[in-house]
């Protein structure tokens, strides 16, 4: 697998994504262990073929674990959170800047040709349900704190 040599977030586009070597930096590992504990569940990750997208903003609170609560439910509630700032219908341009990737390799990372055609688009519940599917096992780790036990972790 490679990745980008620039430690820098996906596209310019505003993408709530980190790219995997920007990841690995903030994280201290080497991309071959951020990918080993991607793929085991450790830190949070969407996987879409061989690539991984990496959200910035829980994969940050997943770092300061310590001083955040785990919510099991979280999920819906991790994902909202990535999509609040998108519009209902999804063009093609919306989800290049989503992901931060170029359109062609949009269809490649996808597998669904619909997000990539020039007039085409798809709405926010496909997307969502399309992340959901992506995403690894990481327990979704939410911005608000929980007090103990309020959780449904023991």
């Amino acid at each position: 697998m490679s990745f980008e040599v620039t430690p820098t977030r996906r596209g310019t586009g505003g993408s709530p994504f980190l790219t995997a070597a920007a990841a690995a930096k903030l994280a201290g590992l080497t991309s071959t262990t951020l990918t080993r504990r991607l793929a085991d569940g450790d830190l949070p990750g969407y996987r879409f073929g061989r690539r991984w997208f990496v959200p910035e903003a829980e994969f940050r609170r997943q770092l300061r674990r310590r001083a955040w609560m785990v919510r099991v439910d979280a999920e819906a509630t991790v994902i909202r959170e990535l999509t609040r700032t998108l519009p209902a219908f999804l063009t093609g341009d919306d989800l290049e800047r989503f992901f931060g990737v170029r359109r062609n390799l949009l269809a490649d990372v996808l597998r669904m040709p619909s997000f990539t055609s020039r007039g085409g688009g798809t709405t926010i519940a496909v997307l969502e349900r399309t992340l959901q599917s992506a995403r690894n096992g990481c327990t979704p780790c939410v911005a608000e704190v929980v007090p103990h036990g309020m959780c449904g972790a023991a």
